[in-house]
């Protein structure tokens, strides 16, 4: 090949313009096929699917890439979209161009509009966690519509880099560390579906490797100008804090997608020295089912704390963290101070005691005992 013939460079070698696209292509499309078939899902008929898409590049990759491949995967895919209502008509029209997607491949569309802001002051949140709740909430209604299990979310390697350096900026630990995963299963909050599985086909993958599919196949994706803003933190990682850190280390992103994966591999063994370790302090366990009066008793977990209190400190810790996640489904919110807190009151010599590690979650301690509950609702 002469050189005068090369116009571009795919995963480091030299291309001819006329291969460059169907390289592209290739590229994708096998990466989200190794993905579905290493997950096994062994279905006699297709595997209802609920794909996120909001219109951008990385849904529009993903959504494209999955729909060329359903037959050969023997997938039966659904386009999901939420409105959050915060970008006025750019917002109007990203949902309108996602259902437009939709007719032009002949799938099925879920489009629903949720008031972001009014749900962010009902509840003293910021827009971003407000956001998050609504688009969770709407997809695992989604998937209940229409019988999936599965829900399928673009998340890049970029973004995986810029969640990863976020939980280090605002303090993590092992479990924090591993940024999101291909694979995980969500416990949905409201009770309405037990659980999902979260698919991340995409996690692999360069921001720049889907914005070029996206280019082969002639795809023209929308454009959320609030990514261009420096004012969520996010943002200000990806536009100022990361090409900072590259002065310092130019492989800074394929470091931190190292720590996530070095990360994963630890906590697999640190969960299940916790969940063994837990079970073994377990002297008691409350589920939810009406009392005498007819109220429901609140769940809670009674553990031996003379055991506990032998435990190194790292297990301490995470088994006073396991207990929260087993009530609230959820470790959001749970404070390392909090937990120091509990920490402290269950080694001294107290004989008793109440501790709040959250709002809604109490450690009540007794003498050789001590248990982790929800508060009642009327505290």
């Amino acid at each position: 090949m002469e050189a005068k013939d090369l116009t571009g460079y795919v995963d480091g070698s030299p291309v001819r313009k006329a291969d460059e696209d169907t390289a592209r292509i290739r590229i994708i499309q096998d990466t989200v096929r190794s993905f579905f078939v290493s997950l096994s899902l062994g279905a006699t008929l297709p595997t209802p699917l609920l794909m996120a898409v909001s219109g951008g590049p990385d849904s529009l990759c993903m959504a494209d890439a999955i729909l060329t491949l359903a037959h050969e995967l023997s997938l039966a895919p659904v386009i999901a979209h939420l409105d959050h209502q915060l970008r006025g008509e750019e917002s109007l029209a990203d949902a309108k161009f996602v259902r437009q997607f939709a007719v032009a491949r002949n799938v099925h569309c879920i489009v629903e509009q949720v008031d972001v802001k009014a749900l962010a002051r009902e509840r003293h949140l910021s827009i971003e966690v407000a956001a998050r709740q609504l688009r969770y909430r709407f997809l695992a209604s989604a998937a209940r519509a229409i019988g999936a299990r599965y829900i399928a979310l673009a998340h890049n390697a970029d973004d995986q880099v810029e969640t990863v350096l976020l939980r280090l900026v605002r303090g993590t630990g092992v479990q924090g560390l591993q940024g999101m995963r291909p694979l995980s299963t969500w416990t949905v909050p409201s009770g309405d579906l037990s659980s999902v599985i979260l698919l991340r086909p995409l996690l692999n993958t360069k921001r720049q490797d889907i914005e070029a599919y996206c280019r082969a196949r002639s795809l023209s994706p929308r454009h959320d100008t609030t990514n261009d803003q420096w004012h969520p933190t996010r943002n200000r990682i990806r536009h100022e804090l990361l090409p900072l850190l590259e002065h310092y280390n130019p492989g800074i992103r394929r470091v931190l997608l190292r720590l996530a994966e070095t990360a994963a591999s630890d906590w697999e063994i640190i969960d299940h020295a916790t969940q063994q370790t837990f079970d073994s302090l377990l002297i008691d366990e409350t589920m939810p089912s009406p009392d005498i009066q007819g109220q429901p008793a609140q769940p809670a977990f009674t553990l031996n704390r003379t055991d506990w209190r032998h435990l190194s400190i790292g297990l301490q810790r995470a088994v006073l963290r396991e207990g929260v996640r087993r009530l609230k489904q959820t470790l959001t919110d749970v404070k390392y101070a909090g937990v120091e807190e509990a920490r402290a009151v269950l080694n001294s010599d107290a004989r008793s005691g109440d501790i709040a590690i959250l709002q809604d979650v109490r450690i009540i301690v007794h003498a050789h005992s001590f248990t982790i509950t929800l508060a009642p609702a009327n505290l």
